[in-house]
């Protein structure tokens, strides 16, 4: 099986501008979802600042309750909400906000752990400590985006912790910021390299295929002997939606899953023999998704010919 575009975004070296790898987590969270390419750019340039931060912040030795890892999670994933509203990747918008927490505890992440998603465009709330100001912080540094705000207060939770000035501490993260944000144009062109949405092409709705598919045949397989039920996951609103078909003939069955990101599951069954073999397609059109679904007939009706 081949890495997916998004994984491959997430996860390999990056030639002309090196950045360092999303966390793995974050990376299958993010195909799970189907992440436009350009998002997932994105999240991996904030993550990379986010790191460059922490860092800095090591080589001071000081007590600020951190947990890096928390932070690099957080930096990516913070905007995976714009996987459900999508205008928000190339326009203004805080809907993606709230509901990238709540979708990433719908996919079992920690609620502490997914607060980013709702933090890093808040940090003056209480809930906003030094972790979720740093995601904050690199959501802007990414692009050199110099907000006082933001930065007075990471600058006053660093004397507290450290004793020092306010001042001298402002120009300790000031040089840091500076040094950060001079390489805003490589980020910036490396997320521009990517589309806004899909791999150049949106993946076909297989589960959509699948029931067209089977209205058209069912009543045809059934004047031959095979039977066929087909069903579809829950319809509450989950990204990947996925309709499952069982066709049965003599000692052969099998049931074929497909989900919208353009993945297939199957699972062969010989009754007789008591063989089972599974097999992973990724399916590119509605095409090859016939062409699958006419194979897997003759496969049934191999066994009741044998």
């Amino acid at each position: 099986m081949t890495t997916s575009r998004v994984l491959s975004i997430a996860l390999q070296d990056t030639v002309q501008f090196p950045l360092r790898p999303l966390p793995i987590e974050a990376a299958e969270l993010l195909h799970s979802v189907d992440a436009p390419p350009r998002l997932v750019a994105h999240l991996r340039a904030v993550h990379d600042v986010a790191g460059q931060l922490l860092e800095w912040i090591a080589t001071r030795n000081l007590d600020l309750g951190i947990d890096p890892e928390a932070v690099l999670f957080g930096a990516a994933t913070h905007d995976i909400g714009k996987t459900l509203h999508p205008a928000e990747l190339s326009a203004p918008g805080a809907q993606h906000e709230e509901a990238g927490r709540e979708l990433l505890m719908t996919l079992g992440v920690d609620s502490a752990m997914a607060r980013f998603a709702g933090t890093h465009a808040a940090w003056t709330t209480e809930e906003a400590g030094m972790e979720d100001l740093l995601v904050s912080l690199a959501d802007k540094i990414w692009k050199n985006k110099r907000i006082p705000e933001l930065e007075d207060l990471v600058v006053a939770r660093l004397a507290s912790a450290s004793g020092r000035p306010v001042w001298e501490e402002f120009l300790d993260l000031d040089s840091v910021l500076a040094r950060i944000g001079g390489q805003a144009d490589e980020r910036l062109a490396f997320q521009m390299s990517y589309p806004t949405a899909g791999n150049g092409h949106r993946p076909p709705n297989l589960p959509d295929a699948l029931t067209t598919w089977f209205a058209e045949n069912d009543a045809v397989l059934r004047t031959r002997g095979i039977t066929a039920d087909l069903r579809h996951s829950p319809g509450d609103g989950r990204l990947k939606k996925s309709a499952w078909l069982t066709v049965e003939a003599g000692n052969r069955a099998i049931q074929i899953t497909v989900w919208n990101s353009g993945e297939a599951e199957l699972d062969f069954v010989d009754l007789g023999s008591g063989d089972n073999r599974p097999e992973h397609r990724d399916l590119q059109s509605e095409q090859e998704l016939h062409a699958l679904l006419g194979s897997i007939l003759d496969w049934i009706v191999l066994g009741t010919n044998g």
